[in-house]
């Protein structure tokens, strides 16, 4: 990471730019530990100001990790009465 740093600070020096960097007094580097979503479901609540626009429909999906596949059932077969339920935005049967 810190060739990185130098690295662009001399492409930045390069460019005839008029700066120089001189020296770094301090680097803080914050770093999380990655962790999947446990069990089986990718369901994620929305903000609620987001959800109060009804501009998005966020499926429930709280028993697969299918979120992708109901977000496009849910916009070829639209359910007014409750859009948000697995059930509800099951195609009908041909």
């Amino acid at each position: 990471m810190s060739e990185k740093i130098v690295k662009e600070s001399e492409d930045f020096e390069g460019k005839d730019s008029g700066w120089i960097l001189e020296e770094i007094l301090k680097l803080e580097v914050h770093t999380n530990r990655y962790s999947p979503f446990r069990g089986s479901s990718s369901f994620i609540e929305v903000p609620k100001q987001i959800a109060k626009t009804k501009a998005i429909i966020n499926v429930i999906n709280k028993k697969d990790s299918q979120c992708f596949m109901w977000s496009i059932l849910a916009a070829l077969y639209p359910n007014t009465s409750n859009p948000k339920k697995t059930r509800q935005v099951i195609p009908p049967p041909k």
